[in-house]
């Protein structure tokens, strides 16, 4: 499937694929959503309850490597040794990933983790700067097995009118496995049969203010 560049409202870049009416960003602003959904509300809310320092995050959906990037950065900001596992069935060529120019934004790079870094890195095995340990994995994520469990899980995903098979009950209660105790998932996504899922599985589930320009997003924990 075919995927354009585009500029976010907040200047920095993401990708469309129209044969899937699908952006892999807010169209709001691609740094903005992810800052807020999966920094904020996610591993620092998780770092935040519990006071460890370290994290072990499992993220379905590499896509740009923006979220990987901005967890790379916090994890050296904070000193928080973090593995990050992420699973991306239909990665971005290198050429892609350059066009996004995340790297030459102000404010991203800390010391030497650079951007590319994460998508020259190989696949299946792990890569390691500094705080951070990057595993990726090139396969769907219902087909994917993985004999550990997170602390925190990015569950960022297309839409459910792109990928619903994504977004069923039975890959809620696979995320709830994969999870420690204390553990929290989060996204973007506040459909209501989302919600559902996750509290038939057991987390427990809240709504939240979404990232500008979306009403609301959720995040759930595993008692």
């Amino acid at each position: 499937m075919k995927r354009e560049l585009f500029i976010t409202d907040d200047g920095t870049a993401s990708f469309r694929i129209d044969a899937l009416k699908e952006t892999y960003h807010s169209r709001h602003g691609a740094f903005l959503e992810s800052q807020f959904v999966y920094i904020e509300m996610g591993i620092q809310f998780w770092v935040d309850q519990q006071l460890k320092d370290h994290c072990s995050v499992f993220e379905l959906g590499f896509g740009t490597g923006l979220n990987a990037y901005l967890t790379a950065n916090f994890a050296q900001q904070n000193n928080i040794s973090t593995i990050y596992h992420t699973v991306e069935n239909n990665p971005l060529t290198l050429e892609e990933a350059k066009a996004t120019k995340y790297g030459e934004r102000e404010g991203f790079a800390v010391n030497n983790i650079h951007f590319m870094d994460l998508h020259l890195a190989p696949w299946e095995n792990d890569f390691s700067i500094d705080h951070f340990t990057l595993n990726k994995k090139r396969i769907a994520f219902e087909n994917v097995s993985i004999n550990k469990k997170f602390d925190v899980i990015f569950y960022d995903a297309f839409g459910a009118h792109a990928q619903p098979e994504l977004w069923s009950d039975s890959l809620m209660l696979k995320c709830f496995n994969l999870l420690n105790s204390n553990g929290v998932w989060v996204s973007y996504c506040a459909k209501g049969s989302v919600r559902r899922g996750l509290e038939k599985s057991g987390f427990i589930v809240e709504r939240l203010p979404g990232p500008p320009g979306k009403r609301e997003m959720l995040r759930a924990v595993k008692p």
